[in-house]
């Protein structure tokens, strides 16, 4: 009997060994097919000169005003009210103020160019939460992992749009010798990049009026979230030049230190004192160490700054994360 007692248990641990090993294996797959193939694809279509930059924007509107509000609702609509989630956002507006004010502080000292500091700064203000931010936190955590993020990126159009874009124009109105920075605030609050935030609200209607969410839809869930991944990470893609950012290395290494290394272990020192739900802790870190987003090259191309030192940052800390930083976390 002690014989056979052993033989289970050798079977049960070899079971289990497999299923863990399959886990692994499948999430590293989705890392590989959401994360990787859609940048590799588009920047084979920008190298074989195919594609047209009116599709690629078309993407970039179908996930904001379509696919984010829908995802952002389900998800948090089937939340379970916790009092450490009221500190998220908060946490949320500190992964732009922290490495954008480090960049601000280091730049200060090296450009002369307020188009050059101006690419640094934005550059380390701007993070890739919503998109690579959203997908990893999905792999490692599911979908409680993902409604956290979007918890925590409350503030993050507002962020964007009423913060970072003004302050590019106001860089570029510095090298122009301009009369200064006017903000629209009608055109900060009230335009289609805040749609996922009207998502947010309806989720968290619904989960406080207590309606029961429908659990047949999270097959399309789990669907809908690859496809937003790919409607995002194809036009990164195709917009990557690494023959125009080769004299930007240093720069990006720079970002790349503040984003990856530095803003994790300040949000690491400082979240353990407010948030102890163990998911919206590791989500929270793993937010704090995303790279620079694409939206900071979007911001140079708008208004004129650096824009291959917003791309070598990009690229850099992009490859710096999903090499070395989120298998780390996986391994966490």
């Amino acid at each position: 009997m002690q014989l056979d007692s052993r033989c289970g248990g050798l079977l049960l641990l070899s079971y289990e060994s497999g299923v863990i090993r399959m886990d692994i294996a499948d999430k590293f797959i989705t890392l590989f097919v959401d994360m990787i193939l859609p940048l590799i694809v588009g920047y084979s279509l920008r190298r074989s000169a195919r594609g047209s930059e009116r599709v690629f924007n078309w993407m970039i509107s179908l996930g904001i005003i379509v696919l984010f509000p829908g995802l952002t609702a389900f998800s948090i609509w089937g939340l379970v009210p916790v009092f450490d989630l009221v500190w998220l956002p908060i946490f949320g507006i500190l992964l732009h103020i922290i490495p954008g004010g480090l960049a601000l502080f280091w730049g200060r000292r090296k450009y002369k160019s307020s188009l050059d500091y101006g690419s640094y700064t934005i550059s380390g203000f701007l993070s890739n939460h919503v998109t690579l931010g959203s997908l990893s936190a999905y792999i490692l955590y599911g979908e409680t992992g993902y409604a956290y993020t979007q918890m925590t990126l409350l503030f993050n159009s507002l962020l964007m749009f009423g913060f970072a874009y003004p302050l590019a124009q106001h860089y570029r109105n510095v090298h122009d010798h301009g009369s200064g920075l006017r903000i629209n605030l009608k055109q900060v609050l009230f335009n289609r990049n805040q749609v996922p935030l009207v998502g947010m609200f309806v989720g968290i209607l619904l989960n406080w009026l207590g309606v029961h969410r429908p659990e047949s839809f999270l097959p399309a869930f789990d669907m809908m979230i690859h496809f937003s991944a790919w409607t995002f990470l194809v036009p990164v893609g195709y917009s990557m030049d690494f023959g125009e950012v080769r004299h930007y290395w240093r720069d990006a290494l720079d970002i790349t230190i503040i984003k990856c290394v530095i803003t994790p272990v300040i949000i690491v020192a400082c979240a353990g004192f407010f948030i102890h739900d163990v998911t919206a802790f590791r989500t929270l870190i793993l937010l704090a160490a995303q790279p620079t987003a694409v939206n900071a090259v979007i911001a140079m191309k708008l208004f004129g700054l650096n824009l291959h030192l917003a791309v070598g940052a990009f690229v850099l800390s992009t490859a710096v994360y999903l090499l070395l930083v989120f298998p780390a976390l996986f391994l966490w």
